[in-house]
């Protein structure tokens, strides 16, 4: 994550700082008798919601309050000795004792006290009184799943102050929210291919490759030590995952390319760390499918889920400083199922959630993306308006096509209402009613109804569509063909034909004999004329 470093350091300075500040210095400068018949108190405060502490008491006083004056402590945790805690005590070494405890499972700690939490927006601070004198660890057992890091609290009560006003008995305010860093995931799903330069929505042809990526951030943190520029050294434990997944649904009208997956580890610049595996006995990601949504059926949509698996979220190599971003990216066809128009197909993705060790999950809700697509239709009638059948028209990308009849993307006939539907002519959708990313395009009668005339000319179809940025009333579609279907009308006219019988017939026969009657007069007048020359 970014500035992981810097943070690091922060808390520590932090921890040093509020550490120290409780710690038991040298008792050689008391002015005053320690009284040890008396009880100790403090109070923790914890205004970020989701955390719970226990508190432990780690070691018991023994000081003497007569001369000659001692300090020491019995320990009551059995990895640490009760010489380690006095001297870190007497030294202000308080760091070093936590750097101990912290290594301690809590399962081990006995001892405990009470606990405070879980914190809530009206459970923000309690008072622990009436305890023995002694040193005491605040730790936090229970967090959010986004935590990267706690840092637990150690002190003894009572102390001797640096202004030796007396021993203190009490400590107020202990503020345990200044030593967590959590850190909400976000999560975005983007289409990387858009035909309109805007990630959120895109529209394309039947047939068409769509490109999804959903990019999350990370949390979580490996155990470490980190030493301080003062040279303290402090243990940051263990905050890896049990679990982290993405769902995601896909509308009936986008096929899934279930061998498109690729999920990577990128840094903050979206410059890749890693590719990780999804295939073999142990992959560092798997997919799945939810019953009666795998895809299989295209009259539903596909619903999966993309997750890191429990044993790669143990790695250390998911909780790097320079690791930004899992990078989840696939890629869906538009099918023949696609809504047409403005309310378009959406791909959804759910939601991104995520467990702690403790299995507390945080989930949060991802964005909808849009692949818009539109269609061509029309209808065939004579001048009588009258709707007629078997017309054949072909559908074309460009005026060029069309005037050269090549190319075609589409074939559309005719049915007895005069509707003619397009069905693509290439590719796997064969067939079927084709679906268009919005534009110009060219269509051309090629066979008339019998009895009619060809239309003969080349016909421009708008399906041009315009977005807004904005998701407006359902859509970013401003304006488009109506309800998506771009649509127009072509009239034929009747062929004009001799008739067959009646006056028709007769008048051709007429000016037959005609003909021929002249032809022959003529003939004889000009042989008339050569015998008598």
């Amino acid at each position: 994550m970014k500035n992981k470093n810097i943070k690091r350091l922060f808390s520590a300075f932090i921890a040093i700082a509020l550490i120290l500040m409780m710690a038991i210095p040298a008792v050689s400068a008391a002015t005053t008798f320690l009284d040890t018949s008396k009880k100790v108190s403090f109070t923790v405060n914890c205004d970020t919601p989701g955390y719970t502490f226990n508190v432990y008491k780690v070691a018991s006083l023994d000081s003497n309050s007569t001369s000659p004056y001692e300090t020491k402590y019995t320990s009551l945790v059995s990895s640490i000795t009760s010489s380690t805690v006095t001297q870190d005590i007497i030294d202000g070494n308080s760091v070093g004792l936590l750097a101990d405890l912290d290594k301690i499972a809590t399962s081990k700690l006995t001892n405990k006290v009470g606990s405070f939490g879980t914190t809530s927006g009206t459970v923000t601070t309690k008072t622990f009184s009436n305890l023995d004198q002694g040193v005491y660890y605040v730790k936090a057992v229970n967090y959010p799943a986004g935590v990267k890091e706690v840092r637990n609290s150690v002190f003894a009560l009572p102390y001797y102050p640096d202004n030796e006003t007396g021993w203190t008995y009490e400590l107020d305010d202990i503020e345990l929210a200044t030593k967590v860093d959590d850190e909400d995931i976000t999560t975005k799903k983007v289409i990387t291919n858009s035909t309109k330069g805007n990630e959120n929505f895109t529209d394309v042809s039947l047939g068409d490759t769509v490109d999804f990526k959903i990019n999350s951030t990370v949390t979580g943190e490996k155990a470490h030590e980190i030493t301080t520029p003062a040279g303290d050294k402090y243990w940051v434990e263990d905050f890896k995952l049990n679990s982290y997944y993405v769902t995601d649904e896909m509308s009936k009208g986008l096929t899934l390319d279930k061998n498109s997956f690729n999920v990577r580890l990128l840094d903050e610049n979206e410059q890749e760390i890693k590719t990780l595996n999804g295939s073999g006995s142990a992959p560092d990601y798997t997919v799945t499918y939810e019953t009666g949504y795998d895809g299989s059926d295209n009259t539903k949509s596909t619903k999966f889920t993309v997750a890191l698996t429990k044993s790669y979220l143990q790695k250390d190599e998911f909780y790097e400083d320079e690791v930004y971003y899992t990078s989840i990216t696939y890629s869906a066809v538009l099918n023949d199922e696609a809504v047409v128009g403005p309310a378009g197909n959406p791909n959804t993705e759910g939601k991104i959630s995520y467990s702690n060790k403790n299995d507390v999950v945080q989930e949060h809700e991802g964005n909808t993306v849009y692949v818009y697509t539109y269609a061509v239709q029309n209808s065939k009638v004579d001048t009588t308006n009258k709707p007629l059948a078997n017309a054949e028209f072909k559908l074309f990308k460009s005026e060029a096509d069309a005037n050269a009849l090549t190319n075609a993307i589409a074939l559309g006939i005719s049915d007895e209402n005069g509707k003619v539907v397009y069905k693509a002519l290439n590719g796997k959708y064969a067939g079927k009613e084709i679906s268009l990313q919005s534009g110009i395009y060219y269509a051309v009668e090629t066979v008339a109804p019998e009895g009619y005339n060809l239309y003969g000319k080349v016909i421009t179809i708008d399906a041009t569509a315009t977005y807004t940025d904005v998701f407006t009333n359902g859509s970013y579609v401003v304006n488009c063909p109506e309800n998506g279907i771009a649509t127009f009308s072509v009239t034929d006219t009747k062929l004009i034909t001799p008739k067959t019988g009646g006056m028709g017939t007769y008048m051709f026969y007429l000016i037959g004999a005609v003909l021929f009657v002249g032809g022959v007069a003529i003939y004889r007048k000009r042989k008339s004329s050569k015998d008598v020359a």
